[in-house]
């Protein structure tokens, strides 16, 4: 069975990116910082922000794979794009703490688009 997230559920382009981030809701959390804006598909769509100040090309690939992970299990409301800037740190935790605060931060994020 293969988990990866499918095409229509990535953002990838920057124009898509700059949308979220200046027309979505905000909510920072302690390793993560979540923005959220309806997309009018039928499908939830995540896009990462992984900048250097997070570390080396491996910490930034492993935080990455932790935030797909966390998102295929807990998807939220379809018709709603994600962006998920990580916080310098968020590669040096344990993936339980880091699920956490991710969980947390949706969680917070999901009561603004009700």
């Amino acid at each position: 069975m293969n988990c990866s997230l499918t095409r229509r559920e990535r953002i990838r382009r920057r124009p898509e990116f700059k949308k979220v981030q200046q027309g979505g809701v905000r909510t920072r959390g302690r390793y993560v910082t979540i923005f959220s804006l309806n997309n009018g598909l039928d499908v939830a769509r995540l896009g990462i922000i992984a900048t250097r100040r997070l570390g080396g090309a491996v910490r930034r690939n492993r935080a990455k794979r932790c935030v797909r992970e966390m998102f295929r299990h807990h998807k939220g409301r379809p018709g709603i794009d994600f962006v998920a800037l990580l916080h310098p740190g968020a590669s040096d935790v344990s993936f339980d703490a880091f699920e956490a605060d991710f969980l947390h931060v949706l969680t917070r994020n999901a009561k603004t688009h009700l």
